[in-house]
């Protein structure tokens, strides 16, 4: 495989402590919202990217701090969130080291609520919001997939039992109920959350399997496994139709860009290395390091991709149009 130059990035901005876990909000209404996890901080602020005469330029504002008692492993916004209503909706749950789920909601004035949900009994690596707002999904290292109505009492209605530690949950953006699941051991799992029924499987082969997503056209499915990305089309799901050795002492994060189904970014080791890949072409567009990491994020429209590298955020403006061959 052929290397990408490193880039750096096109933006930095800096904080005072070691960024654990970092997350755009992925709804086109709540779009320039960031949150970040800084230890026992988790700071909400807005992003805005601009076009300069002489330049592209990078605003960001923090709006709210809140506590968090634990190091921070995971963070999902909630699709409730806008602050286009009166009175605005900042709301969003964070896993938390102690294995506990907390959601928090406020109004950025006089409302300021923060729930547990308990019910794991190992660290949660993933927590995915369904689309209407009203479950809520995690994955965790004690084998289960737990679903939880966020607005009914916050229970627990039903759990997913699993052969090995869950590694990501994610939704299908367009039919309501369906949910990816996917499990170290390898094996991918779609199931239909209202009749309780496992749709597919899907086998990777390959273990470790750190991190699954869905893209944005639901047919395709990408996880990384080992050192490899692995791509499948569901409507064929015996076997990948693509992979590529990314990173060959294993991967670390992969997500889809959600404005677009053919682009990915993965990060894996050696030296933390972020790869942004054009699935038509199979070409690398864009390569990056980071030494301390700690998140992996899409801003939802624009082609900014956000990786945590210690006490800083980096953004890289993707150019789709670049591109060097694998």
């Amino acid at each position: 495989m052929e290397e990408a130059l490193t880039s750096p990035p096109t933006f930095k901005l800096d904080f005072s402590k070691q960024i654990f876990c970092v997350e755009l909000s992925p709804y086109e209404w709540s779009q320039q919202l960031i949150c970040i996890a800084l230890g026992e901080e988790i700071v909400v602020g807005t992003v805005q990217f601009q076009d300069e005469d002489d330049g592209e330029d990078i605003t960001y504002s923090p709006i709210r701090t809140f506590h968090h008692e634990t190091r921070v492993h995971a963070i999902a916004w909630s699709p409730e969130t806008s602050l286009s209503v009166v009175p605005k909706i900042v709301a969003f749950c964070v896993a938390g080291a102690d294995f506990k789920i907390r959601l928090y909601n406020s109004n950025l004035n006089d409302v300021n609520i923060y729930e547990i949900l308990e019910g794991h009994t190992d660290y949660v690596n993933s927590i995915a919001y369904e689309p209407e707002g009203e479950l809520l999904a995690s994955a965790s290292d004690d084998h289960t997939c737990k679903l939880w109505a966020v607005k009914e009492d916050q229970k627990c209605i039903s759990s997913f039992y699993l052969t090995s530690p869950g590694v990501t949950v994610c939704w299908h953006r367009e039919e309501s109920g369906k949910l990816l699941v996917a499990e170290k051991n390898g094996l991918i799992h779609m199931y239909n959350v209202r009749s309780q029924q496992d749709i597919m499987s899907l086998d990777a082969g390959l273990v470790p399997l750190v991190s699954a997503d869905w893209s944005p056209n639901p047919l395709n499915v990408v996880c990384a496994a080992a050192g490899e990305l692995l791509l499948w089309d569901v409507t064929r799901p015996s076997r990948p139709f693509g992979s590529f050795t990314l990173h060959v002492e294993g991967c670390l994060k992969t997500k889809f860009c959600p404005a677009n189904e053919l682009i990915v970014a993965s990060i894996g080791r050696p030296d933390n290395h972020l790869k942004i890949i054009d699935l038509k072409s199979q070409q690398i567009i864009l390569s990056g390091k980071v030494r301390l990491f700690g998140g992996l994020t899409w801003h939802h429209r624009l082609p900014y991709v956000c990786a945590s590298n210690d006490r800083q955020l980096n953004f890289w403006r993707v150019n789709i149009k670049s591109q060097i061959c694998l």
